[in-house]
């Protein structure tokens, strides 16, 4: 039972399924399976059961077991692996955006308000880090389910297909790096990039300065002791 997620090891096993989504949604486009639909629902729906489960401890209504959205997101995934249909599609993206956003709150405040700094803690940050990364990613794919052609560079009909294309897209404007070879070419989409990249600054900035603060504060009480 002690390597069940715990708020000593929960954003452990939360960064791992993250990074392991990445992973297989690139995967998945470089072998440019058919059955990619059905792997990336798959990988999400895994990828929402294991960050329920690791944050189980967050005193939230959203994210307890079993919780509504959560159990809605699965149910999309399991249908829209069988049944394609454009309106499953678009209720898919956005209760994915929602539960993101909830998920980057609720780390947020096991992060932040914590007052000690730990390896848990590190790993919540890069956690909320690629969290916001998704959010966008599934904001721009929101987008362009709604206005077809709000980005230029995607190669698909299929949000899944697409999937790779967006969160590669996403992280490289979180970075404010950006190589041009995927733009957005609507007013909304546009606001989303120069939003998201404002995020990633502010960001690591707050970051380094909150994660600075509660290391001094720990120095200075362990001193007084």
């Amino acid at each position: 039972m002690k390597h069940l997620p715990s708020r000593r090891n929960n954003f452990i096993w939360l960064l791992v399924t993250l990074v392991s989504l990445l992973f297989c949604s690139a995967l998945f486009a470089q072998l440019e399976l058919r059955a990619a639909q059905i792997l990336v629902n798959i990988s999400l729906m895994l990828t929402v059961i294991i960050a329920v489960w690791s944050l189980h401890e967050a005193r939230s209504r959203w994210l307890r077991p079993r919780s509504l959205i959560p159990a809605v997101i699965v149910i999309l995934m399991i249908v829209d692996s069988s049944i394609g249909n454009d309106i499953l599609a678009a209720a898919q993206l956005v209760t994915m955006f929602i539960f993101f956003a909830i998920t980057i709150y609720l780390a947020w405040q096991q992060v932040m308000f914590t007052g000690q700094i730990t390896l848990n803690t590190i790993f919540g940050a890069v956690c909320i880090y690629i969290l916001i990364g998704l959010l966008f990613g599934f904001a721009y794919l929101m987008i362009e389910a709604f206005f077809p052609g709000s980005m230029s560079g995607l190669q698909s009909d299929l949000w899944q297909k697409n999937l790779d294309d967006t969160i590669y897209y996403s992280m490289v404007t979180l970075t404010t790096v950006g190589y041009g070879d995927i733009t957005p070419t609507a007013p909304l989409t546009r606001f989303l990039a120069y939003m998201e990249a404002g995020v990633g600054i502010f960001y690591t900035t707050v970051l380094v300065a909150s994660l600075i603060g509660m290391r001094l504060s720990e120095y200075k009480s362990n001193k007084q002791k």
